[in-house]
């Protein structure tokens, strides 16, 4: 068991070591991790360069070889968890793809995660501070679904996932003809058919904030961290996608690829898949949304055009994945230390799926030893 001095601390000090993802009432790491269910909604969209730009902050910027730049909606839903003590809760996270890092050499290219809504306030109070992650409250109730043949085989007649705030819905996903597939051809076993980064097969980039006290504009931190891939295979329990009738394009190895083209993009909703995926981003006024406006106005302002993913997995269990590995693979490159002046930091992370790992701060240096947090 780790001392008091060797375990998590986090605001309101004075009351010892605070409760973790990462850590156990006793100081030790939960084992039970395998008992966790995480289900993943996700929907790739091709998306304007100009848009994923404005959402990027210094030192990143769209791969210029990335010839359709896309973008990544993914609903998830966190079950049995437990350092919950079995509860769980749902986010919505914008992931922006084929992002690269040029605050480091040699560059990251990754997704880049540009907001997480989470629907409870312990995990966004755990992965902001400890993680760094850009996590803010939204409400996000579990999805209406309906199901066909009475729900015998599975298969969902549509799906409804809504993002809100104090009542005021600003996002909306709908999936109509759902079908079951075998498990062994869902995208999280078949990244080899992904044209693009995704946080399952490159990992997550993002940007580590915290303002200074009293000093508006100034950070006491402001660095890029770096979240590498799982090191191995997720057990994928169920895999369902699109009717292939609904789609464009087949494909036989990975069905949840496709390639539609937008059908309707009546204000802020955008349709594909003869109507059978559905997404709407509402702008909100300061008085509708005064704490998250500026979010959603950005994410509004996002030009859809192209649909080539859509995909819901189930997964079995979770980890807090603490133990770091030695060196992160980024590109074919092997990386231990990025030179005398740029250095790996390693944090205990978790990203509460089967599908993320560790979190890497990035740092730097300068020759006469002022350090830049970048």
């Amino acid at each position: 068991m780790p001392s008091a001095f060797d375990r998590i601390h986090r605001a309101p000090l004075g009351f010892g070591p605070a409760p973790s993802p990462r850590q156990g009432p006793d100081g030790s790491r939960f084992t039970s991790w395998s008992d966790a269910r995480t289900t993943t909604i996700g929907v790739v969209l091709e998306v304007d360069r100009d848009s994923i730009d404005a959402l990027l902050p210094e030192g990143y910027s769209v791969d210029p070889s990335t010839v359709h730049p896309t973008i990544l909606l993914e609903v998830m839903e966190l079950r049995n968890l437990p350092w919950l003590a079995g509860r769980g809760y749902n986010t919505f996270g914008i992931y922006l793809n084929d992002v690269v890092c040029n605050r480091v050499a040699p560059p990251i290219k990754a997704s880049y995660l540009a907001v997480l809504f989470e629907n409870f306030t312990d995990p966004i109070t755990t992965g902001r501070e400890e993680l760094g992650f850009p996590k803010v409250f939204a409400e996000i109730p579990d999805p209406v679904i309906t199901y066909k043949d009475d729900g015998k085989s599975g298969d969902e007649d549509k799906r409804i996932h809504t993002v809100s705030w104090d009542g005021y819905e600003f996002l909306r996903l709908e999936l109509s003809n759902l079908a079951c597939r075998p498990s062994e051809s869902s995208p999280a076993l078949c990244p080899a058919q992904q044209l693009y980064t995704h946080p399952t097969k490159n990992g997550i980039l993002h940007q580590r904030y915290i303002p200074s006290v009293g000093e508006p504009g100034k950070a006491d931190a402001n660095y890029a961290t770096f979240c590498p891939p799982a090191p191995s295979r997720p057990t994928v329990l169920q895999f369902k996608t699109l009717d292939s009738t609904m789609t464009d394009v087949a494909n036989t190895v990975c069905p949840a690829v496709m390639q539609s083209m937008v059908e309707t993009t009546a204000q802020g909703v955008s349709e594909f898949c003869h109507g059978a995926a559905k997404v709407e981003i509402r702008k909100g006024s300061f008085e509708q949304l005064p704490t998250l406006h500026n979010i959603v106005d950005r994410l509004a302002a996002l030009k859809f055009s192209v649909c080539h993913q859509i995909a819901v997995q189930e997964f079995k269990g979770a980890s807090d994945l603490g133990e770091l590995p030695e060196c992160v693979k980024i590109d074919n490159r092997e990386i231990t230390t990025f030179d005398h002046s740029l250095s790996l930091l390693s944090h205990y992370s978790l990203f509460l799926s089967v599908s993320h790992s560790y979190v890497h701060a990035i740092r730097c240096t300068t020759a006469n030893n002022h350090r830049i947090e970048m």
